[in-house]
């Protein structure tokens, strides 16, 4: 059973990783569209939501509370790069739009673990249980 277990949270984690590579690619892909005239900023709130869940679903996945990191490094990388270009000078995202994407899409992985790491450093101590008085037996 501890196998099984082991093998599932490995198969989350692989997924997690593709998952975060196909979401940013998407997402770069679709950035220089237009729709009527008007630039695809549906994509914003859609990167914000898509790295939440990517966040949630690694964490979940994989039992780790660093699992967030298997969707968010190869999501950053591809989207660094895609807003970045190339030598030949081709960039998917290099628009206002890629940069609100890549910010907002950043803040669905960082935030929730910043959150997550402030209430473990500020929380208050816990409390201690108050002594229990016992009647005196004469």
């Amino acid at each position: 059973m501890k196998l099984l277990d082991l093998a599932l949270r490995g198969f989350g984690g692989v997924l997690a990783v593709f998952l975060g590579v196909a979401s940013a690619v998407l997402e770069a892909v679709y950035t220089p569209y237009r729709i009527g005239g008007w630039p695809a900023v549906w994509l914003v709130p859609t990167a914000l939501l898509v790295s939440l869940f990517l966040g949630w679903f690694a964490r979940t996945a994989t039992g780790l509370a660093w699992g967030w990191w298997l969707a968010a490094v190869p999501w950053f990388l591809v989207m660094i790069f895609a807003v970045g270009g190339t030598q030949e000078g081709d960039q998917i995202a290099a628009t206002w739009l890629g940069l609100l994407v890549l910010a907002t899409g950043g803040i669905g992985f960082v935030g929730p673990a910043a959150y997550r790491a402030g209430k473990r450093t500020t929380a208050p101590p816990p409390r201690t249980a108050a002594p229990q008085l016992t009647p005196h037996q004469s």
